[in-house]
């Protein structure tokens, strides 16, 4: 059994270990409000680690996409090891509690990870990540994957906001790898978007199988 996570915690970390996240305009600030929340409290989103870990697989499999069982960190050096996603190390070091998950497509290919760091009550931040092939065969699967991140972490208000003038998210994902394609840079962002009264953002980068996709959510 103690073999078996390690041996999961090595295939996820291939995808895992390319984000770092170098939060600018993305930068975790909390909402003003009357009392504001002080330490990792100010940042965290409305939903539980496990509300959404088992609302979005149940979604997913309608789908046929598979989602594992989250594995838990939360040891300094679990966090240290597998949850360290942020490259500000004070805010970093705010983190306290993180899952992740496995995703793979209907045959069992790997699909990508969505993990969520923060405190031992919620997350601060969700990212959910995917790879495609140079062909992108599997881009509808991985625009399923970010569609339902967003509905379940944010809100299902798409149509009612339209967010950056997209009539869909799968529009604005089409944007976005069309802009990469047209570039020589090898990472492409949206920045942050706000929506539903939280922020989020795509990026893709270029990589030796294909193109890595990045949803982040957070406030």
């Amino acid at each position: 059994m103690k073999s078996k996570k390690y041996a999961y915690i090595g295939i996820g970390a291939v995808a895992i270990a390319v984000v770092v996240i170098s939060l600018t305009q993305f930068n975790l600030n909390p909402s003003s409000t009357v009392t504001t929340p002080t330490g990792i409290d100010a940042y965290t989103l409305g939903f539980t680690y496990e509300t959404v870990n088992s609302d979005l697989k149940g979604i997913l499999i309608g789908q046929n996409i598979n989602m594992s069982k989250p594995l838990k960190f939360s040891t300094t050096s679990d966090i240290d090891q597998y949850c360290n996603f942020l490259s500000n190390q004070t805010k970093q070091d705010m983190i306290q509690y993180c899952t992740s998950t496995e995703i793979k497509d209907e045959h069992e290919n790997f699909l990508g990870n969505l993990n969520m760091v923060g405190s031992t009550i919620a997350p601060v931040l969700v990212i959910a990540t995917a790879e495609t092939d140079p062909l992108f065969s599997n881009y509808k699967d991985t625009k399923i994957l970010f569609n339902d991140v967003i509905n379940e972490t944010v809100c299902q208000c798409w149509a009612k906001e339209k967010p950056g003038g997209y009539a869909t998210l799968s529009d604005m994902m089409d944007a976005l790898r069309d802009f990469h394609l047209k570039g020589k840079e090898p990472n492409s962002t949206t920045h942050g978007v706000p929506l539903g009264g939280e922020h989020f953002e795509i990026e893709l980068s270029t990589n030796t199988q294909g193109y890595l996709w990045k949803l982040l959510v957070a406030k």
